[in-house]
Formats: C-alpha cells, sequence, structure tokens
C-alpha cells in the first residue's frame, strides 16, 4: 500500500502540485431521497493523525468550517444533550499522510450515516452510509490547513446542495 502512495506522490509532484481530485460523490436521486425529512443531524469528526496535529491541521479548524457551513444553509445540527442514540450523523474523516518531500497525501471522507434496516433479517438495523463523497490529494506541508477549504468545504457544501434539495424549507 505505501508503494502505491508513492507511486501516486510521484505522478503529482511530476504533474500539478495542486489538489489532484478524485471525487466519489453520491449525488444520484436514491442518495439524495435518503436525506428527505431529516429534521436534524450530528456531527462526528474522526482525530487528526499526529503527524497532521503537529504541522498544524486541527480537529477544531474541521468542526468549525462544517458547523458554520451546515448552519448558513439553516441545516439544523443536533447537541449531545438534543441527539438521540438513533439520529443521523455527517461523519468526518480526513486521513493524512507524511513524506519525506514535505509533502502530504490526503483523503477526505464525508459520509452521512443512518440507521438502515436489513432485509435479510427483520427488524434488524444497523448503521449504513446514505450518502457519501471523498477526495484525494496532496498538499506541501506549510499549506497543510488547505485542506479544510479545498477538500472538506467543498464537500459539505456538495452535502448541503443535496439535503436542501430534498429538504425544501
Amino acid at each position: 500500500m505505501r508503494y502505491v502512495l508513492q507511486l501516486i506522490i510521484a505522478v503529482l509532484v511530476w504533474g500539478n502540485l495542486g489538489v489532484a481530485q478524485a471525487a466519489d460523490r453520491a449525488s444520484d436521486n436514491g442518495s439524495r431521497e435518503s436525506l428527505r425529512g431529516i429534521i436534524g443531524l450530528g456531527l462526528v469528526i474522526e482525530d487528526i493523525s499526529p503527524d497532521a496535529a503537529a504541522d498544524g491541521l486541527s480537529q477544531e479548524a474541521i468542526r468549525t468550517a462544517v458547523e458554520q457551513a451546515l448552519r448558513s444553509k439553516g441545516v439544523r445540527l443536533l447537541t449531545e444533550r438534543t441527539r438521540s442514540e438513533s439520529a443521523p450523523y455527517l461523519y468526518i474523516n480526513v486521513n493524512t499522510l507524511k513524506e519525506e518531500l514535505g509533502l502530504y497525501a490526503y483523503s477526505v471522507n464525508v459520509d452521512l450515516k443512518q440507521l438502515v434496516g436489513l432485509l435479510s433479517m427483520k427488524n434488524k438495523k444497523t448503521w449504513g452510509a446514505t450518502w457519501s463523497a471523498s477526495v484525494l490529494g496532496m498538499v506541501r506541508q506549510e499549506n497543510l490547513n488547505q485542506i479544510v477549504a479545498d477538500a472538506v468545504e467543498p464537500l459539505v457544501n456538495d452535502f448541503v446542495n443535496d439535503f436542501r434539495s430534498a429538504n425544501p424549507r
């Protein structure tokens, strides 16, 4: 796996050092339709790798940007007190890998997780991603914070647009 990542990094270095996006966006009607009727959602942001945290990327910066994007478009965020155990939540995962060249390869995943029923087992439910988008990229170490603006925010905005489409005011 490490060699595959090094190959990707080498290709990106020889090409453009900007953000290389490989978007995997679930914007079909089924994904959008799964957002209908949601009145609020929780927010879960995974921990940042120690290397990225030491170089300035913070979970709090990601949380602030995501919350602002959601609230500015009228998406109700549930707090720990107002969120039930079965309420859907937006899951944000930023994975980074620091290379010797002073570069970070990263992947950002944004998923809406909801309780879904299993057809094979009546009355059995589990958490599943009903909306998902992701991006891969590379950034120089000194621009590590750009991941928030260049990757996290656009994916969250895609989610908000689909959410608003499914839940017009």
